[in-house]
């Protein structure tokens, strides 16, 4: 009990003398579709210094010291508004991060490491294939003598005021809204920071990406949301390949979100969310907690 107290007390003392400092807090990173690992966490609120960009490391141990990541070169350096990254990865190894601010009067970056704050606590790998799952047989209506017991129970019928209450069929995203209207003492999340897919971080050569990448350099970066929902509704609306199309309706919801658009922003996230499963969720949840 006394391990458990310090535990907790360490972790409170934590959160208030880092307070102030560079440091994000909790990281999470998730498999993702395919080769795909996602990290995403919680930017620092006002940092004493301001944060210029942020070191992504990635390892096969766990994360617990600079000194073990000090002569590694980080896997990406991102923009310091950013608090999400997808990484790739090529083989089922168990990976650990840790994200490091760099400040602006300084290159190299802030060297405290904390776990479960800016270092993942658990290895995570990318999901491998599974094999396509033998049809279930049908099985034979069995037959349940007088005073005979069922195997399985019958379904339990839920009766409110004399009256029956079939199971809810709404979607969980609706279910999702209908308890924050009525929870109205329920204190939102912080609203998430812009998101941009590691793809589309440096230019390409050419073609859907190219274009795409122009649209978020010109105005969405800028934070011109409005201008690029428009164009990237016309570039959705062209003969581009599926893996493009599906970031630029990620970035449609993204848009719609950052300008108060929540449930518009959910329908633009619900179209992606097989392909980005991780990341929708967490785009939708935020944006029916604020409709």
């Amino acid at each position: 009990m006394k391990k458990a107290f310090s535990i907790i007390g360490l972790l409170f003392f934590s959160s208030i003398l880092f307070a102030e400092k560079p440091i994000v807090r909790d990281i999470q990173a998730e498999a993702g579709k395919g080769n795909k690992i996602n990290i995403f966490w919680t930017l620092p609120e006002n940092p004493e210094k301001e944060i210029s960009s942020f070191f992504i490391y990635r390892d096969t141990r766990q994360i617990a010291s600079y000194a073990q990541i000090k002569n590694i070169s980080p896997i990406a350096q991102i923009d310091s508004n950013f608090s999400g990254y997808t990484d790739l990865v090529k083989d089922y190894n168990d990976y650990f991060y840790c994200v490091l601010a760099v400040t602006k009067d300084s290159s190299v970056p802030y060297d405290l490491i904390l776990l479960s704050f800016n270092s993942t606590v658990k290895g995570v790998h990318i999901s491998m294939n599974t094999q396509q799952k033998e049809p279930q047989k049908q099985e034979k209506e069995k037959l349940y003598y007088e005073g005979t017991l069922r195997e399985t129970p019958l379904p339990f019928i839920d009766i409110v005021e004399n009256s029956l209450q079939p199971e809810p069929t709404v979607s969980e995203e609706a279910a999702f809204a209908a308890q924050t209207l009525t929870n109205k003492t329920k204190k939102r999340e912080p609203v998430l920071k812009p998101y941009i897919f590691e793809e589309d971080l440096i230019s390409p050569d050419g073609g859907d990406d190219y274009l795409l990448f122009e649209i978020l350099k010109q105005y969405f970066v800028h934070k011109n949301y409005d201008e690029a929902i428009v164009q990237l509704n016309k570039l959705a609306g062209t003969n581009i390949k599926d893996s493009t199309r599906s970031r630029v309706y990620f970035y449609i919801g993204e848009c719609e979100y950052l300008t108060g658009e929540y449930e518009k922003a959910v329908k633009s996230f619900v179209k992606v969310q097989d392909i980005y499963p991780t990341l929708a969720r967490k785009w939708i949840n935020s944006s029916l907690d604020r409709i």
